[in-house]
């Protein structure tokens, strides 16, 4: 039972990371298309 416990621990665990790292991967293409989008307007 304590194993059973852990591996759903474990696999909550592992699916708050995917979920952080999907997060951030948005995070970073909004921030690097806003950063094109102003180097257009510089040149």
């Amino acid at each position: 039972m304590e194993t059973l416990r852990l591996a759903r621990a474990t696999h909550q665990l592992l699916e708050r990371g995917v979920e952080a790292l999907e997060k951030f991967g948005r995070e970073l293409e909004r921030y690097n298309d806003r950063q094109e989008r102003t180097d257009d307007t510089d040149s």
